[in-house]
């Protein structure tokens, strides 16, 4: 009975201090969090912010509940204003921010995390989003942005300067080690996280030096069902990837290699981390990417393409195609490193024709250098058969009208264009920039109209060569007959002359 007593003694012990260890757990909690809701005010985030920024920051409102500042919280309706002094922004207190002055603004911004999980050695976060973030930038003549002054460090003082040379001298001593790649046996916790990212968003540009307006709308950039688990890579070890956006023109540019474009783009996918194997961090992605719909007017590529000079001589001008570009489910791959997009597998298809194209753009100077192919619709095969045709008849030398017709000259120049479906097929290298692109036909090899009337010409006058050959021929065969002819009629009257 003593060694019983003991152990619920002991167990007594061991379950009164737990009891006293989680009481005080919770009672720090709730203090912490009673302490923020009094501390964590909207004047008191508005003040830091501004402070941080030389902004003028007004918060619609902050909610949450007892626990919100250790499991989440909601920041309602953020207005942040274009930079300010320190004068105007204690001018502006507790005046709204005027709506033609707003740099960014956001209509939720959402934190929630769950606590219990970390008991287990679980980080659970349920979200971070930003929901309907906007922001207007402007890029002024002088090529600043309104945003450049974020950029710009904050001067440091002596007793920090000082703090930072000792730090940089101290690393600078220390033996280098090498950098061991990110396993998953280095994190110290399973990750599930719920959503990250932004949805909705909304960016305004202004370049006062072109006079361009762009808009950057709907945007969702957000990576979404975050399971990382070391202890079961294999099975719980993925991500997915969600962007969307859609880009329009709002003012035509003074300048440039566009008049004005709409133009969606679409991601989706998913993400593998680590690599299964070696349980590094070695991410594979798999994705879908594209334009599920587009619109472009005055491009100045494709005005050069339907227009290039050898095309134009040899068939007239492609005048019947849109400038407008419209296109549904168009696709492309791009990668991007050191200023240089390259494009492949790209591809868009309207009525009228289809265009597969890649290469890359260099955006630091729009620096060309792209193929493209371009297939028209079999409806437009006869009416370019009929530009030619009427550039043959004004090339065809009067003197030859009566031998070579305009139909047969277009008829021979538009094989070379056409493929094995009956449909024109063109080539196409582009060089130069994006405002100045120099467009070269690569397919098919065109020589002139004239070239080819020329060829005809030889043979109609091979043709009426062999043809008043044969003429003459018959003309001395004739004449020798008439002559054999008048022989014997001459040779009969003799013998008869002889019977008399």
């Amino acid at each position: 009975m003593s060694k019983d007593k003991e152990k619920k003694g002991i167990i007594r012990r061991i379950l009164k201090f737990v009891s006293i260890f989680f009481g005080v757990i919770i009672v720090l909690i709730v203090g912490v969090s009673i302490a923020a809701m009094m501390i964590i005010t909207k004047p008191f985030i508005e003040g830091i912010m501004e402070g941080q920024l030389h902004r003028q920051v007004r918060i619609g409102d902050l909610s949450g509940g007892l626990f919100s500042a250790i499991s989440g919280f909601t920041v309602k309706d953020v207005k942040i204003s274009n930079y300010k002094t320190e004068e105007e922004i204690e001018s502006l207190k507790e005046k709204p921010i005027a709506d033609n002055d707003i740099f960014a603004s956001m209509k939720a911004l959402n934190f929630k995390i769950s606590i219990p999980p970390l008991l287990s050695k679980k980080f659970v976060l349920n979200e971070l989003m930003l929901l309907s973030p906007q922001v207007n930038i402007v890029r002024y003549k002088s090529g600043a942005f309104n945003f450049s002054d974020l950029l710009v460090p904050k001067p440091k003082t002596a007793e920090e300067k000082a703090a930072q040379e000792k730090k940089m001298r101290e690393e600078a001593e220390k033996p280098k080690e090498k950098s061991e790649p990110l396993k998953a046996d280095d994190l110290p916790v399973a990750i599930n996280v719920g959503s990250v990212g932004m949805e909705d968003g909304n960016v305004n540009f202004t370049d006062m030096g072109t006079g361009q307006k762009l808009n950057l709308y709907k945007v969702t950039a957000k990576v979404f069902n975050i399971k990382i688990d070391p202890q079961d890579i294999e099975k719980t070890n993925s991500m997915s990837l969600k962007i969307f956006a859609g880009i329009k023109t709002l003012s035509s540019p003074e300048s440039g290699s566009v008049q004005s474009f709409d133009i969606g783009f679409d991601v989706a996918g998913n993400i593998i981390p680590f690599d299964k194997k070696t349980r590094i961090l070695d991410p594979e992605v798999s994705v879908k990417a594209g334009s599920p719909y587009g619109n472009i007017t005055g491009l100045q590529i494709f005005n050069e393409m339907i227009n290039v000079e050898t095309l134009a001589k040899y068939s007239g001008k492609f005048d019947f195609l849109k400038k407008e570009i419209d296109w549904k489910n168009g696709y492309v791959n791009i990668h991007y490193k050191a200023n240089v997009v390259t494009i492949s597998n790209g591809k868009i298809s309207t009525d009228d024709y289809g265009l597969t194209f890649g290469g890359s753009v260099n955006i630091a100077s729009m620096g060309l250098n792209l193929n493209s192919d371009m297939t028209l619709a079999n409806k437009h095969t006869e009416k370019v058969k009929g530009q030619i045709s009427k550039l043959a008849e004004k090339a065809i030398p009067s003197n030859a009208k009566n031998y070579i017709k305009p139909d047969t000259i277009a008829n021979t120049a538009i094989k070379p264009m056409v493929n094995d479906k009956g449909e024109l097929f063109l080539q196409y290298t582009v060089k130069g920039t994006a405002s100045k692109p120099s467009v070269n036909l690569i397919h098919p090899k065109i020589g002139s109209l004239s070239d080819i009337i020329k060829d005809a010409l030889k043979d109609v006058g091979a043709n009426v060569a062999d043809a008043a050959k044969e003429k003459a021929q018959q003309k001395v065969a004739d004449k020798v007959s008439e002559k054999a002819d008048k022989g014997k009629e001459k040779a009969k009257g003799k013998v008869k002359g002889l019977f008399k």
